[in-house]
């Protein structure tokens, strides 16, 4: 046979799928002919589907060498380095194909595949954009513009996007899904079950659409067809790690119907981390890639809601995630070494948080960061969030260098080492993805956390927990895999928010004119039912008065729940929980400060104590109710109002709280003698330098400990 004869029989062992055979039969050409362009181009081919990337990237330069100008050689050249995982080479590539082939909409697609997948997200979403301006009709650029906004948090352009990518083809799973993620992340839950739900139609296998689908039905209360959803991504991804992870996370509910559910479900969630510590025994690379991906995707949050010391079911959750981060980026799990000291430069210092915005991390902790001896420390910001606001302007104003916009989390992880930081503190771990992961490395000689999450992490990479002398009960050491630090007072230097309020009146929320209004504005979840029965006895003995909660916005079902379990408190004293419960709808800044001005009463919830929220209620001179609990999350207001020289409205038992909230309810006279007394003395909890100066004594002593 001669070599043409020889190709058309590679290229039809090539059409039928007989890929071995197509090397073998190019190889002899190849004898005969080391330059024949087709040939070599056919085996990079080839040997690119046959996933040996190295022989392919070979075959097809060759070829690229005898024709520079065959942009179909750069594109296929890109792939191979693309499958490699070489992406800036793939991306040369692309862009070659371009320069060669300005209308070659594919190419712009994979530049931005390659872009989205470095975490260059704008680069990615501008050639998305390009493919779409060549074809109007180009589904996959639809869908991957939807992932990119998503992934910057442009929830509405995502989900525009996705829309549109179903409108030009209805029959796509993955678009579906996609979709119920923004929504999800949005909010819209019934809208994002919908669409899970028709991602799962499309295609019964769609394990990701059963597992998210199990999240928001178990949101929802209805646990049964959550448990189902569970067991058929069980079924369909048996050893995936992320499956097993959220079936023993689901066992901690948002709100619990009474106080012996409890142990149980904490029971349940033991037996099941238990088994995935025992069973987790990655086999391949990809095993370990999925299982890190998971990582901070569901988190034990709600376990901290349970009032119990979490240490040893959290020290098995942390050893786990950092077994596997460890095993996914060896690079970043060993302890780095301690910078040596400069005579005269600063420290390093690095904060990482998502919550460099209006949020209660920001309002708590941002004294730290803008008050430590900037000639003695250089500050380092590290932003995981995506929301911006005016306070984020501010946030990084207290920092030499502050980095934003990072969507590759190995990206952030070489930016964080590389920074060569003496000491690097999370504010809080539990609450946000990105921290969960970086936490679980070592980036740092010294990683520290704080009470932003209340809760021990439980993670062998976090050296010590600062918390607050006055928050923290004698036996605190015994909470905490961290060593604990106890930072003077509060820990914290707060100042007060200048808050602006709309006009709100009773009427606006139907309230009744002379009603005593208690106010208990904590999420609901926070309110455990043992002590339930607290707000039958205050109204059976107080006549006239409401409780103003706060409707939980993200499911109907919990705020339901907490409303039968209250009002079957109340039938127990003969009482009408209607008369006496309402609920507010979700507030805004303004609106919530406006509450706390026509309010009476603040009613902390017992064993969580509010933090930033009694800030909130002193900053109105309300009268403050509280009971401490055993642990450091259970004694915020306690602290506070101790600070303030207040410890008249402090109960010791249940029962003082009750008649505490009772008298501050019928004795007008010594409710405006508290109020008096706040607005004179809540300046003494504002401000407060001692703990930034125990702050910064901690940091100076723990770097010269670690330098020997």
């Amino acid at each position: 046979m001669n070599i043409n004869e020889l190709f058309r029989s590679a290229f039809q062992q090539y059409q039928s799928g007989n890929l071995l055979d197509v090397v073998s039969i190019c190889e002899k050409i190849l004898k005969k002919n080391q330059n024949n362009i087709a040939v070599l181009h056919l085996l990079g081919v080839v040997y690119q589907q046959l996933q040996n990337y190295d022989a392919a990237i070979k075959y097809l330069k060759i070829a690229l060498q005898l024709d520079r100008n065959s942009f179909e050689g750069f594109y296929n050249l890109g792939s191979a380095y693309e499958k490699k995982g070489e992406l800036n080479e793939a991306i040369d590539c692309y862009r070659k194909v371009i320069k060669l082939n300005p209308k070659f909409v594919n190419a712009y697609m994979k530049l931005g595949n390659a872009f989205q997948h470095q975490g260059r997200l704008d680069e990615a979403i501008t050639h998305y954009q390009k493919a779409i301006e060549i074809d109007p009709n180009f589904t996959g650029a639809y869908h991957n513009l939807g992932i990119a906004f998503k992934d910057i948090g442009k929830l509405d352009e995502a989900i525009t996007y996705y829309q549109k990518a179903i409108q030009l083809n209805p029959n796509h799973a993955d678009t579906f899904f996609n979709l119920g993620l923004a929504l999800q992340e949005k909010g819209k839950l019934d809208e994002a079950i919908t669409h899970y739900q028709k991602a799962i139609q499309l295609n019964p296998n769609h394990a990701d659409a059963y597992l998210n689908l199990g999240t928001l039905l178990h949101e929802q209360g209805k646990q049964n067809e959550a448990v189902t959803a569970y067991d058929k991504a069980v079924c369909l991804k048996p050893n995936n790690f992320i499956v097993h992870l959220s079936k023993c996370i689901v066992q901690l509910p948002i709100i619990y119907p009474d106080q012996q559910s409890i142990q149980i479900y904490r029971n349940r969630y033991y037996e099941e981390l238990i088994k995935i510590k025992n069973n987790f025994s990655p086999g391949t690379k990809q095993d370990i890639d999925d299982a890190s991906n998971a990582v901070g995707i569901q988190r034990p949050f709600y376990l901290a809601y349970q009032g119990f010391n979490d240490r040893e079911l959290q020290q098995i959750y942390g050893d786990l995630v950092c077994k596997i981060m460890g095993l996914r980026y060896p690079q970043f799990s060993e302890r780095p070494s301690m910078p040596l000291l400069i005579s005269e430069d600063p420290l390093r210092i690095g904060i990482v948080t998502g919550f460099f915005y209006f949020h209660t991390i920001w309002k708590l902790f941002k004294g730290w960061f803008q008050n430590l001896d900037q000639q003695r420390f250089s500050l380092y910001g590290y932003y995981t969030g995506k929301r911006k606001d005016k306070e984020t302007e501010a946030a990084r104003r207290c920092f030499s260098r502050f980095v934003e916009d990072i969507y590759s989390f190995e990206d952030l992880c070489k930016i964080i080492k590389e920074d060569n930081l003496h000491v690097l503190i999370y504010p809080e771990i539990g609450m946000d993805l990105m921290t969960v992961r970086l936490a679980s490395l070592r980036l740092a000689p010294i990683q520290c956390t704080s009470w932003g999450h209340p809760d021990t992490s439980g993670l062998p990479t976090i050296d010590y927990y600062l918390s607050s002398d006055l928050m923290e009960p004698p036996e605190a050491n015994d909470h905490y895999t961290e060593e604990l630090i106890r930072l003077p007072n509060l820990s914290i230097y707060y100042t007060p928010i200048d808050s602006t309020s709309v006009h709100i009146s009773r009427d606006t929320f139907n309230l009744r004119p002379k009603s005593i209004l208690y106010l208990c504005p904590q999420s609901l979840y926070k309110y455990l039912p043992q002590y339930d029965e607290v707000y039958p006895r205050i109204a059976q003995q107080v006549g006239d008065c409401q409780f103003l909660f706060i409707s939980y916005p993200r499911s109907d079902w919990v705020t339901e729940q907490f409303r039968l379990r209250v009002s079957n408190e109340f039938k127990r004293f003969n009482l009408k929980a209607e008369d006496y419960i309402v609920f507010l709808p979700r507030l805004n800044p303004e609106q919530y400060h406006a509450i706390n001005c026509i309010s009476d009463i603040f009613l902390d919830s017992i064993c969580w104590s509010g933090g930033n929220t009694t800030f909130e209620a002193l900053a109105c001179d309300l009268p403050v109710v509280m009971l401490p609990g055993e642990l450091m999350r259970g004694r915020h207001s306690s602290a506070i109002l101790t600070m303030i020289g207040l410890t008249e409205t402090v109960a010791t038992t249940l029962d003082e709280y009750v008649s505490l909230a009772v008298k501050l309810g019928r004795d007008v006279e010594w409710r405006q003698y508290i109020s008096d007394k706040i607005s004179k003395n809540k300046h003494l909890a504002y401000r407060d330098k001692v703990c930034i100066t125990a702050l910064e004594d901690f940091l100076e002593r723990v770097i010269n400990q670690r330098l020997g």
